[in-house]
Parts: structure tokens; sequence; C-alpha cells
């Protein structure tokens, strides 16, 4: 209901404010049709505008509040009777917005670009495909290599708990699937599936780094 009542003051004040237009603008040669049409038409753009101002104006309207209605006609008729001027400062406002909401989103891409090259594994690096025999590597998973009873611990971590452990503890916030295999003695492929499944739990999720397009893991 109140939707119909909002449409029909838009017709009767775009009708209106048109038929004053064309009064106003005759000495310019306006035309009576043009001149409804522009008037029809910039009415209908008020609901717009009073959208981008965060105006609750159209809600009162639909909520049924009489003094609303009247706000509104007053709003649609001068838009009306103005209709060439308003549709145009309109227009200009609303491109300008989008230029604004553009801006501010490229700004957001690059920091977190920046962000996310700070705090990932520098380089991509050829992962082992067998645990090193030599022994104080510098491994963070060294305690665990098998065949070291003086430092094997009484739970063996799965290869799953193994990367979620290094992504938990390690210094860079986003890892390669390259830098995660070299630091957990872990195969590509394992390391692969196992990031696949710890993202079906929402575990850890996967980024896109910019400057290579590298994908990167991190916890969620």
């Amino acid at each position: 209901m109140g939707i119909a009542i909002l449409a029909s003051i838009i017709f009767v004040a775009g009708l209106l404010g048109g038929a004053a237009n064309y009064y106003m603008e005759q000495t310019n040669g306006a035309g009576f049709r043009k001149s409804l049409l522009l008037g029809l038409t910039a009415a209908a753009t008020v609901p717009l505008l009073l959208n981008t101002m965060s105006s609750s104006l159209t809600d009162k309207c639909l909520n049924g509040e009489p003094a609303a209605y009247f706000v509104f006609f007053g709003f649609c008729t001068i838009a009306a009777i103005f209709s060439s001027k308003f549709l145009q400062s309109l227009g200009d406002k609303l491109l300008q917005e989008l230029k604004e909401v553009k801006q501010k989103q490229e700004d957001l891409a690059e920091t977190t670009d920046v962000l996310v090259a700070q705090n990932s594994d520098p380089s991509e690096a050829p992962a082992p495909t067998t645990v090193p025999a030599a022994d104080g590597d510098g491994s963070e998973f060294e305690s665990f290599k098998a065949g070291d009873s003086s430092k094997s611990p009484s739970v063996v971590l799965s290869d799953e708990q193994k990367v979620l452990h290094l992504l938990q503890t390690s210094k860079f916030a986003f890892r390669t699937v390259d830098g995660i295999a070299k630091d957990t003695a872990l195969d590509i492929g394992t390391v692969q599936g196992k990031l696949l499944e710890l993202e079906i739990q929402g575990k850890v999720k996967k980024t896109k780094r910019a400057r290579d397009g590298v994908l990167l893991w991190s916890l969620r």
C-alpha cells in the first residue's frame, strides 16, 4: 500500500512540476510534452537522491506517516519544476560518489597487497621430497625426525597437524605451498592435499599475491 501511495505522489508531483516548468521555460521554447517527461523523470529519481543522503523520509512514507507524504510530495514537485538542473546535479553527484568508491577500493587493494607481500614467504623455494638426514638443519620439526629417540616426543604430529602448527607458529602470516613443504619436510602433493582439507574445515584460507600471482595460505 505504501509503495502505491509513493508511486501516485511521484506521478502527480511529476505532472504538476512538469507543467510549472513548461510555463517557466516558455521563453526558451520548451515543449509541453518534454516538460512533463522531464518532470516525471526528475520526480521518479527523488527516492534515489534521498537514499544517497541517507534520509529516512522514504521509510517514513512506507510506514504510513501522513506528514512524511507532504514532505515527499514537496521534494518531488521541486525536482520536477527544476527537472533539467536537478537531473544534471544528481547525475554529477552519483558519478562523483562512484569515483570515490572506486578510488577507496583501489587504495584498499593496494594496502592489502603490501601487507600480504610483507608477511609472506619472500620467494618460493623447492621443497625436499625426503626428510634431510643431516643433524641440526634448523627445522622447527627437527625434534620429530624418525630414529632420534632422545628427541622424539610422546605424541607424533600427523601431516595435517604439522601444516596447521607451522601456520600457527610461522613468522610469516602468509605461506606458500613450497615454503610449507620445506619447513614441514613434507612433499608438495601432501601439503596441497592437507591445505585443501583444512580449507574445507574452515581453518585456513588462500590468497593470491598481487605482485607475482603466487597462491598463499594463512589461518582463517
